[in-house]
């Protein structure tokens, strides 16, 4: 399972591949290129998903969670855990 940064987890999206690459891919065929979530992880600071950051949950994760779409909830839920996990 690859997780995008914000907890989506990539390989069951549904808008790979036709729409969207993920957001570890090296083309610029995604579903939302500047997404604060995927420019401060991946290149902000160099990490694969937001539960390995210091700062989270951060604006951008709890923005993302709270936004209404249930994925998203459930998507950071996931990087709650995980983060909890690596405590």
């Amino acid at each position: 399972m690859k997780l995008a940064p914000c907890g989506i987890d990539c390989d069951a999206c549904q808008l790979k591949p036709e729409q969207c690459d993920g957001c570890h891919a090296e083309s610029n065929h995604l579903w939302c290129s500047d997404c604060n979530i995927r420019v401060c992880c991946i290149f902000k600071h160099k990490l694969d998903n937001c539960s390995q950051c210091n700062d989270f949950p951060c604006k951008n994760t709890t923005d993302f969670e709270n936004d209404h779409y249930v994925h998203h909830t459930h998507a950071v839920t996931k990087l709650r855990e995980m983060y909890l996990k690596n405590q």
